[in-house]
């Protein structure tokens, strides 16, 4: 009897580390060398599995990718609706990605090229390959869903009523914050050798939205 039960629980969590095995080696080889340029094959060698065992889990490359960008939009989901009530918009962002490094999301010991230069987190790394067709109807369904939940979540906690449209441009202003440091990222980082985290060129994003794009527009004419 005892057998018949932990055997199948055996067989689960050996498949489920073996998903798992899967899904990190792609992600440290997405962070290494981008999404296009890694193939399945680069894939399943770094897991040592069969190119047949990674079928039997993933259908595509693009289902491997998204797991990790899905995973990272649920746990800062999560992290911002955990955050206590009273906060601004900002210091929800910035509690949230706090709690973020201490689930393993830690930017102060980001990967580093043969150079010395940051490789990018996989979220931008997999946000910078949108034009890649099989990726791009993905990421902005991951994000659609991300903003669905944050205009929840700021129509609640800041007491909108009903109908007001001031919640899903929060949350607009959040996701687009997240754009801008995608590829600000790969912008500044052609000229910094250490260029700022995301997290980082995301706050100042948020902060910029928050401020209004009215003063940006004056500072740039009276500069």
């Amino acid at each position: 009897m005892t057998v018949e039960n932990t055997a199948p629980n055996r067989r689960e969590r050996k498949k489920a580390e073996t998903r798992n095995r899967i899904i990190e080696s792609a992600a440290l080889l997405f962070q290494r060398n981008g999404y296009q340029a890694t193939s399945i094959e680069d894939i399943t060698d770094a897991a040592d599995v069969a190119p047949r065992t990674f079928y039997s889990y993933f259908d595509a490359k693009a289902d491997v990718a998204m797991v990790q960008l899905d995973r990272w939009n649920e746990d800062l989901a999560q992290a911002m609706e955990a955050r206590p009530a009273g906060e601004t918009l900002e210091e929800m962002l910035a509690g949230a990605l706090a709690m973020l490094d201490d689930l393993g999301y830690v930017n102060s010991q980001r990967l580093r090229d043969q150079d010395g230069r940051p490789f990018p987190p996989l979220g931008v790394g997999l946000m910078m390959a949108e034009t890649e067709p099989e990726v791009a109807g993905r990421i902005y369904q991951s994000t659609v869903r991300f903003q669905d939940r944050m205009t929840a979540l700021f129509r609640e906690r800041f007491q909108y009523p009903a109908g007001s449209i001031e919640p899903r441009v929060l949350a607009a202003a959040l996701t687009a914050s997240w754009f801008v440091a995608v590829y600000g990222f790969g912008e500044v980082a052609e000229v910094d050798p250490d260029p700022p985290s995301t997290d980082d060129l995301g706050l100042q994003s948020l902060q910029m939205y928050a401020s209004g794009v009215g003063r940006l527009m004056e500072r740039h004419l009276l500069a």
